[in-house]
């Protein structure tokens, strides 16, 4: 459907789209400013536990005003469609600076690290709040000419205030997310400020090399590494950086959060300290170019047409019991991840740029996966326990039970890619290797990172 207004606001282009909805870049009906508005599609606004998620965003965001953070406008529903509008930042986001170049210019890095640190101890000092998502990609930059003019956190779509539950189920984990979680999320404890210190760690030790601290092509490949492995040495990874900043990242990629530093702003200092005479004047700092994206001209007012009701509309997300107080079989606690639907995860919208990918201006994760029998292999590389290995099999069956008519598909005539549709949320290819992803609409790799 062709339109030009969203609930008074007049659609300029299309910034992006995802599973879950599309983003546009609007102007406001009074004041001379351009916003970024958020539309979810009809299927998941009607469905209660998006609904709800989407708007909690909107109430956390209303709570927290700072330099470092986007600011919310507003949000409402237009022809059956949630919409929020946030600040529109201009520029590009940290991932999107490396996917491009590679490691970061360390004095860029530091001050993408401190911005976004200030803003994580604010929530935590003001509200008592955790991110829980923080990584490259919710790192965003407003540029203007190449010069920095802004840094700001983006996605509190993850966000809990202290003494909330914590459940994986329920916050769209991809293996680009589990490259930063910290090792007390992936168990399920309660979290505090720390999280966000580790999680902020993981991210600047990407900044500076150019990789994550842990590697993995699974979620609970990547799980393991954060709980029972080391953090590869920064000297041997980019031995042009001080060695100085081993020790600041062996303390911020501690496994016990009483071991890390214990506020963002702790570890800015340290690694400020470490980078010493690698810094440059952070007065007169140059974002590299990346290559800008095309928008098909037919998207710029193209609403999607909404979609019929299905049970992959009213799914909910389950809520698992977490598993405390062991490193050797907690990933149990987050495997069901892959098990249920990830809610949508809302940010902050930003003109983003490279690669041929779909634009990255949505920051959304979907999935609806099959319930088969799930067996976890950890092999600790601590001295824990004395078991070599540990095997543990879960059935997943009590997250969704499995019956028949989810199980059945007509993928048997199908040829299977990433671009193939398909219609039974959780059913299998004749292969095995293809998942249906139901919310989305398409077939996905089991093991896609």
């Amino acid at each position: 459907m062709s339109i030009n207004e969203i609930a008074g606001f007049h659609v300029v282009r299309q910034l992006g789209a995802g599973g879950m909805g599309q983003v546009f870049l609007v102007q406001h009906p009074r004041l001379p400013r351009q916003d970024a508005l958020k539309l979810l599609d009809a299927g998941v606004s009607r469905n209660d536990d998006f609904k709800a998620r989407f708007q909690r965003e909107a109430d956390l965001l209303a709570r927290l005003s700072h330099p470092n953070i986007v600011t919310l406008h507003d949000r409402g529903e237009f022809d059956n469609r949630l919409w929020i509008t946030m600040e529109y930042v201009d520029g590009t986001d940290a991932a999107e600076l490396i996917k491009a170049g590679g490691a970061l210019d360390p004095t860029l890095a530091l001050e993408l690290i401190t911005g976004a640190g200030a803003a994580l101890d604010y929530a935590w000092r003001k509200q008592r709040i955790t991110h829980r998502d923080v990584k490259p990609a919710n790192i965003l930059l407003g540029v203007d000419g190449g010069d920095l003019e802004a840094v700001k956190l983006a996605d509190f779509g993850i966000a809990k205030a202290a003494g909330e539950a914590t459940s994986l189920t329920s916050t769209g984990i991809t293996v680009g997310t589990m490259q930063y979680t910290s090792p007390e999320a992936i168990e399920g404890e309660d979290l505090d400020n720390r999280a966000d210190v580790y999680s902020l760690g993981c991210t600047a030790f990407h900044l500076l090399t150019g990789q994550s601290p842990y590697s993995g092509k699974s979620i609970t490949a990547l799980m393991n590494a954060h709980l029972t492995q080391q953090p590869p040495a920064m000297s041997e990874v980019a031995p042009q950086l001080p060695t100085e900043l081993d020790a600041v990242f062996a303390k911020v990629l501690a496994k016990a959060p009483g071991d890390r530093y214990q506020s963002c702003a702790e570890f800015g200092d340290a690694l400020r300290d470490a980078l010493g005479d690698q810094l440059g004047d952070s007065r007169a700092i140059v974002v590299p170019a990346v290559p800008k994206r095309e928008i098909a001209p037919d998207a710029v007012t193209e609403l999607r047409a909404a979609e019929p009701d299905s049970d992959a509309t009213h799914l909910r997300a389950a809520s698992v019991e977490p598993v405390r107080k062991s490193r050797t079989v907690p990933i149990l606690a987050a495997i069901v991840v892959v098990l249920a639907v990830a809610a949508t995860a809302l940010g902050v919208y930003v003109s983003r740029s490279g690669g041929d990918e779909a634009p990255a201006a949505v920051t959304t994760s979907t999935s609806v996966v099959a319930a088969p029998t799930v067996t976890v292999s950890v092999t600790p590389t601590t001295p824990s326990t004395t078991a070599a290995s540990v095997t543990t099999t879960t059935s997943a069956t009590a997250v969704f039970p499995t019956t028949t008519e989810a199980r059945t598909t007509t993928a048997a005539t199908q040829t299977i890619d990433e671009d193939t549709p398909c219609d039974n949320p959780g059913a299998t290819s004749p292969d095995g290797r293809w998942i249906c992803g139901g919310l989305n609409g398409l077939w996905v790799l089991k093991d896609a990172p």
